[in-house]
C-alpha cells in the first residue's frame, strides 16, 4: 500500500514538473513540425525514442518503466514529429508534450485522473503556433487520409467535426480540406470498412493533418460528401460518383467488374441491351456520352462485342457522371460526360495486384520511380484466352468462332515540388472478333494524355491538360466460297485536345473557374479494297474530313448565404469544318438524292467549308432545407459537332463517325431538372428524387431503307429531326450495417419527330414517335450483406420495358418479287427485360503483417435463366400441314438464355 501511494506522488511530481516546463515560453511549433524519416518493425519504444535524440537532437523526459514494455512498428518518409509521435502512442496508455523548443515530456495517460471525451487516449493536436493564439477567429485544416496499412490515399474518406455539424470528403488523392472556428475540436475520421479515427484538436491558424485509418471486423456507412477540394459544384446535382470499391463488389459477368455495368444501375442510366458496355443517359443515344479516360475521349468503350468495358477495374480510382448540370469546362457531346481517373500510383513502396478468371486474366504494378521519391507509376493489362475456351465447347458455333481482346494502360506521376505535379497518360487496346461469320471484326483504341497542375498560391490553381485519341476499324470480310466478293472495310477517327484552366479561390463562399479548349478532329469514314485480285469489289475511298471546335468557358461557384448556393456559368463554342473537301449541290423544289445533285464545290486544304457557333449558359441553384436535405434546380444548353452513323440500336465497330457540315448541323440540347436530395450527417439512409425534361434540335435520322456504309451521299440518305425527353429518378440508399446497397427507379419517355418537306424526309407521317431508346420503366436493386469478416454476399436485379422496334406486318407478291410492308417505326416493343445475378466472395486475410493477399469470388450472372430477347425478327418457314405452303413466323434470338456461373481468384501483393 505504502508503495502504491507513492508511486501517485512520484507522478503528482512529474506532472507538476511537466505543467512547470510547457509554461515556460518556447518554440514549440518548430519541433513539432520537424520532418522524421525511419522504418521500425516491432522496435522498443525506448530504441526509437534514441533514434531520434541521435538523428535529430530531440530531448525526452519520461520513467523508464512507463515506455520498456511497448513497441513501434511503422515507416515514416518525411513525417512531423508530432505525426509520428501520435502513430508511435497509438493505442497505448502513453500522452506526450512540447516544450522549450527540442523537448517532449512522456506521461502515463491517467496521470492526472482524467480521461478526454471520445477519445480517451488520444494526444491533442495543435495546429498552429500557440504565439498566435486568439488571433484568428476561422482557420482551414488541409491534409491527407490514407490507409494505415497499405499507405494508399483514400477517396471519400469523411472529416466530420461534431461540434459545428459540418463535414466533407477527401478527393481522388485522398486530400481534404475544412474551415472552422479556432480552438478546440474534435474530428471524426471515417472510411468504409475502416475504423473510426476521432482526435481532438486545437486549432490556432491554418495548418496541416494527416490521419492514418485501419480496416475493421465489420463494415461502416458509406458515406458521400462534397469537399471544398472536389471539382464539383456546391450546387451539383444528376452527379453519380462511384469509387473502386463500389464497382468491385458488384457481382457481374464472367466475374469482372464493370464500370459501365455498374452505372446502369444507377436511375437515369440505362443499358443499350444484353452484351453491350454501350449506354444511354436520360433518353439519349450512345454517341451521345463523352468518355473521358484522364481527359482523353474514349470512342469505343466495348471489350468483345459489348462483352466487357474497356477499362481495367483495378487502375480506376474513381468515375464521374454528370447526366445534367454538366459544368461549363465541359462540352462535345449533349447527354453526359463520365470522367474517369486511374491511379497515380503508390508512393510507399512496389505493389501488385491482379487476377485470374475463367476469360481473361489482369495485372496492375504501381510504386515509386525512387524509394524516398514522391514521383510514382502505374501499368496494368488484361488479356484473354477465350479462344482457347471456344475450341473447347461441342458447339459448332463457337468452335468456328474467334474473340480475343487486350489492354495496356499507364500512368508516370511527377511531383515537380510541393505545389507542382505532372502527370501522363497512356492506353492501347486490341479487339478481334467473329461469331461464326465470313466476317473478322479488328479494332482498338490509342490514348495518351498530359496533366499539369501548379499551385500558384493558395488562392490560384492552374491546370494544363493535352489528350490524344485514335480509334481504329478494319472489317476483314473473307467468304471461302464467294472469294470475289471478299474485301477490307476500314475506317479511323483521331482526336486533338488542348485545355486550360485557372482556378480562383478569393474566399471560402467564392470558386471562379475560366479557361479555354482547341479541339481538333481528323476523321476517315470509309476506305474499301478488294481482298483479292480477281474480284467484284472496287476500291474507293469517302472523303476525309477535318474540323475543329475552340470553346471559352467561365463559371462562378457562389455561396450566397448559409443556405443559397448558385453556380453560373457559361461555355462559347465556335466550329469549322475546313477543307480539303467537297460539297454537293442538290436541286431546289427535291427532296436530297444522288439524282438530284446538280453541282459540286471543291474546297482546298485550310478553306473554310462551314462554320457554326453559340453560346451554352449552365446554371445550378442550391437551398438547404433542415436536417439535411436540399432543393436544387439545374439548366444547361450543349452542341454536339460529331456524331456516330449506325443503323442499328447496339453499336457495333463497324460504325462510324460523322462531323457537321454545310447539309448536317450540329445536334443542341436544352435540359432542366428539378430533384430533392436527401442526405442527413451521420443517417443510415439517403434519398433523391429528381424530374428532368429535354429539348433536342438536329438529332440524326435515317430515311426508310437508307445506305450507311460507303455512302459517298451520305446526308441524302440522313435526316435531322426534332425530338424532347422528360423521366422522374427516384433513389434510395441504405449506407450502413451489415447489409447495405441501394433501389433505383426511372420512368422517363423520348420522342422524336422527322417531318421534313417531302414525302420521303417525313417519318409516320410526321407525328412524334418513340425514340429506339424510349423504355419507360427501369427498376435497379443493388444489395451487399457481410456475412461476417471475410465472407459477404451480393446480389443485384434489373428490370427494364421492351425498347421500341419497328416489324413487318403485311407482304404481298409483285411480278417476281416479294414485297414485305413494315409497321411505323418503333410501333411494337420487345418483350420486357429482367435479370437477376448473385456473387458471394471470401475477401483477403485480415492478417497486417502477409505480405500476399487473395480473395475469391464465384458469381451467377442470369440466375434464374431468363431468355432476354436480343432481337426479334421474321423467318419464313414451312406449314406442318402442307409442306408446300410458305408462311413467316416470328422468332425471338437470345444471347445469354442460361445462368452463367464463374469464378475469380483476385490477388495483391
Amino acid at each position: 500500500m505504502k508503495d502504491f501511494q507513492l508511486l501517485h506522488l512520484y507522478k503528482a511530481v512529474f506532472l507538476t514538473f511537466a505543467i512547470l516546463l510547457l509554461n515556460q515560453p518556447g518554440q514549440s511549433q518548430e519541433i513539432q513540425e520537424m520532418k522524421i524519416t525511419g522504418s521500425f518493425d516491432k522496435t522498443p519504444l525506448p530504441e526509437f525514442i534514441n533514434s531520434l535524440k541521435q538523428n535529430y537532437g530531440i530531448r525526452f523526459f519520461y520513467k523508464e518503466e512507463w515506455v520498456k514494455s511497448a513497441e513501434i512498428t511503422g515507416t515514416f518518409k518525411d513525417v512531423p514529429l508530432i505525426q509520428a509521435l501520435n502513430q508511435a502512442f497509438k493505442g497505448k496508455d502513453l500522452n506526450f508534450k512540447f516544450f522549450q523548443g527540442n523537448s517532449v515530456i512522456i506521461y502515463p495517460g491517467n496521470v492526472d485522473g482524467r480521461s478526454e471525451t471520445g477519445s480517451d487516449k488520444s494526444q491533442v493536436l495543435v495546429i498552429g503556433d500557440p504565439v498566435n493564439q486568439g488571433r484568428y477567429q476561422r482557420a482551414k485544416l488541409h491534409g491527407r487520409v490514407f490507409d494505415g496499412k497499405t499507405g494508399e490515399p483514400l477517396a471519400g474518406a469523411v472529416i466530420y467535426v461534431p461540434e459545428t455539424k459540418v463535414g466533407v470528403a477527401t478527393n481522388s488523392k485522398g486530400r481534404y480540406s475544412i474551415e472552422m472556428p479556432t480552438g478546440e475540436m474534435h474530428l471524426k475520421v471515417s472510411f468504409l470498412s475502416f475504423e473510426d479515427q476521432v482526435q481532438k484538436i486545437e486549432l490556432i491558424q491554418d495548418g496541416n493533418a494527416d490521419f492514418d485509418l485501419f480496416e475493421e471486423t465489420h463494415k461502416i456507412g458509406e458515406v458521400t460528401v462534397v469537399g471544398e477540394n472536389s471539382k464539383a459544384s456546391k450546387a451539383q446535382m444528376s452527379m453519380i460518383k462511384m469509387s473502386a470499391v463500389t464497382i468491385k463488389e458488384l457481382p457481374v459477368l464472367m466475374g469482372e467488374a464493370d464500370l459501365i455495368k455498374s452505372m446502369v444501375m444507377m436511375p437515369g442510366v440505362q443499358s443499350v441491351g444484353e452484351m453491350s458496355s454501350g449506354f444511354n443517359v436520360r433518353g439519349g443515344n450512345t454517341d451521345q456520352n463523352l468518355v473521358l479516360l484522364d481527359g482523353s475521349p474514349v470512342f469505343n468503350t466495348t471489350h468483345l462485342f459489348g462483352f466487357l468495358s474497356m477499362i481495367n477495374p483495378d487502375a480506376i480510382e474513381d468515375v464521374t457522371l454528370y447526366k445534367g448540370g454538366i459544368p461549363a469546362s465541359y462540352g462535345e457531346r449533349i447527354s453526359s460526360v463520365m470522367d474517369v481517373q486511374l491511379k497515380d500510383g503508390s508512393d510507399k513502396n512496389l505493389r501488385m495486384n491482379g487476377g485470374i478468371g475463367l476469360i481473361n486474366s489482369r495485372l496492375t504494378l504501381e510504386g515509386p520511380f525512387v524509394k524516398k521519391k514522391k514521383s510514382t507509376f502505374m501499368l496494368g493489362g488484361r488479356s484473354t484466352y477465350s479462344d482457347w475456351l471456344l475450341q473447347q465447347t461441342k458447339n459448332p458455333t463457337f468452335m468456328n468462332s474467334v474473340a480475343h481482346f487486350y489492354d495496356l494502360n499507364g500512368t508516370a506521376n511527377f511531383e515537380l515540388g510541393p505545389k507542382n505535379h505532372l502527370k501522363l497518360t497512356g492506353y492501347l487496346s486490341g479487339d478481334v472478333f467473329n461469331l461464326n461469320t465470313s466476317t473478322l471484326y479488328n479494332y482498338g483504341n490509342t490514348l495518351g494524355s498530359l496533366n499539369w497542375k501548379l499551385n500558384i498560391s493558395e488562392k490560384v490553381v492552374s491546370n494544363l491538360s493535352m489528350a490524344y485519341s485514335k480509334y481504329n476499324v478494319k472489317v476483314d470480310q473473307h467468304d471461302p466460297v464467294l472469294t470475289e466478293n471478299n474485301y477490307l472495310l476500314k475506317s479511323n477517327i483521331q482526336y486533338g485536345s488542348l485545355k486550360y484552366a485557372l482556378s480562383l479561390f478569393p474566399n471560402d463562399k467564392h470558386r471562379i473557374n475560366a479557361g479555354f479548349q482547341a479541339i481538333s478532329y481528323w476523321i476517315k469514314p470509309g476506305q474499301i479494297s478488294p481482298a483479292q485480285t480477281i474480284s467484284n469489289v472496287i476500291s474507293s475511298s469517302l472523303r476525309h474530313e477535318q474540323s475543329a471546335e475552340m470553346a471559352l468557358f467561365a463559371n462562378d461557384d457562389l455561396s450566397l448565404t448559409e443556405k443559397l448556393t448558385l453556380n453560373l456559368g457559361v461555355r462559347y463554342t465556335n466550329y469549322l469544318d475546313y477543307g480539303p473537301g467537297m460539297v454537293y449541290q442538290y436541286a431546289a423544289g427535291v427532296s436530297r438524292s444522288r439524282s438530284s445533285i446538280i453541282d459540286s464545290t471543291s474546297y482546298k486544304s485550310g478553306a473554310n467549308i462551314k462554320s457554326y457557333q453559340g453560346l451554352e449558359p449552365r446554371l445550378a441553384l442550391k437551398y438547404n432545407l433542415e436536417d439535411g436535405g436540399s432543393i436544387r434546380l439545374s439548366y444547361q444548353r450543349i452542341h454536339q459537332f460529331v456524331s456516330q452513323i449506325s443503323n442499328t440500336t447496339v453499336i457495333t465497330p463497324s460504325d462510324y463517325w460523322k462531323s457537321a457540315d454545310q447539309n448536317l448541323a450540329p445536334l443542341v440540347n436544352d435540359q432542366i431538372a428539378l430533384g430533392f436530395f436527401k442526405n442527413p450527417a451521420n443517417a443510415p439512409f439517403e434519398t433523391s428524387v429528381e424530374i428532368y425534361y429535354k429539348k433536342l434540335q438536329n438529332i440524326l435520322d435515317y430515311k426508310n431503307g437508307a445506305q450507311i456504309l460507303m455512302n459517298q451521299y451520305i446526308e441524302s440518305d440522313l435526316l435531322q429531326a426534332k425530338g424532347y425527353a422528360y423521366g422522374l429518378e427516384v433513389y434510395a440508399k441504405k449506407n450502413s450495417g451489415r447489409l447495405t446497397g441501394w433501389v433505383s427507379y426511372t420512368y422517363s419517355r423520348a420522342f422524336q419527330k422527322a417531318a421534313g418537306q417531302y414525302s420521303d424526309e417525313k417519318i409516320n407521317g410526321g407525328a412524334f414517335y418513340p425514340s429506339v431508346y424510349d423504355k419507360p420503366h427501369d427498376l435497379s436493386a443493388v444489395m451487399n450483406y457481410k456475412i461476417s469478416r471475410r465472407w459477404r454476399f451480393s446480389g443485384d436485379f434489373v428490370y427494364s420495358t421492351g425498347r421500341p422496334i419497328t416489324l413487318p406486318e403485311q407482304k404481298y407478291n409483285y411480278g417476281a418479287y416479294q414485297v414485305v410492308v413494315f409497321s411505323d417505326r418503333n410501333k411494337y416493343r420487345m418483350p420486357d427485360y429482367n435479370r437477376l445475378d448473385v456473387s458471394i466472395t471470401l475477401d483477403e486475410n485480415l492478417r497486417k503483417k502477409r505480405m500476399w493477399k487473395g480473395s475469391w469470388t464465384f458469381s451467377i450472372y442470369n440466375f434464374y435463366g431468363r431468355k432476354n430477347p436480343y432481337s426479334v425478327f421474321y423467318q419464313k418457314g414451312s406449314s406442318i400441314q402442307d409442306s408446300s405452303q410458305n408462311s413467316y413466323n416470328l422468332y425471338t434470338f437470345s444471347i445469354i438464355g442460361v445462368p452463367v456461373p464463374s469464378i475469380t481468384y483476385n490477388f495483391k501483393f
